[in-house]
């Protein structure tokens, strides 16, 4: 006998609801620092009914905050992002056309995309700095030739 996808306990769709809602508020961009000091106001109040008013009115105010930033989403995690990282190569695996696939400390995963040759292996320091138009380089963190990389994982 199926159970009807309605039947889940009220506490469940609320903390759905929650989440959702939390998910939103932290997925927005440039006008986040007005949300989370509204909400950092709402915190303050003691009263649950004063409290709860203001995280409704506040999120009656989400649809206006993501409407003025529509197309314009990748603009603060890019901003927010370090221009470069350093790890240590967990493994290097060749593939096709003899570009590596390499995997991080960190569990990122790159693969190479130029045709340039390389030989590193595993335990060696690398960094990965950004590059113009979106694209990354991997150097050995001693220096030397950079590999233009693409992260997949």
């Amino acid at each position: 006998m199926r159970k009807s996808p309605n039947t889940r306990p009220c506490s469940f769709q609320v903390l759905l609801s929650s989440s959702l809602f939390a998910m939103t508020l932290l997925s927005l961009p440039a006008t986040a620092a007005t949300v989370e000091e509204e909400l950092k106001q709402c915190t303050e109040f003691s009263d649950d009914a004063k409290r709860l008013a203001c995280y409704d009115k506040l999120a009656g105010n989400l649809q206006a905050h993501v409407e003025q930033r529509f197309g314009q989403e990748e603009k603060r995690a890019i901003a927010e992002a370090p221009e470069s990282i350093t790890a240590i190569i967990e493994s290097a695996q060749k593939g096709a056309y003899g570009k590596y696939t390499f995997t991080l400390d960190n569990g990122q995963v790159w693969r190479q995309t130029d045709s340039g040759r390389t030989i590193w292996r595993g335990g060696e320091q690398v960094t990965v700095e950004r590059g113009a138009l979106g694209s990354f380089f991997m150097r050995k963190a001693d220096g030397g030739r950079a590999l233009r990389v693409k992260r997949i994982q």
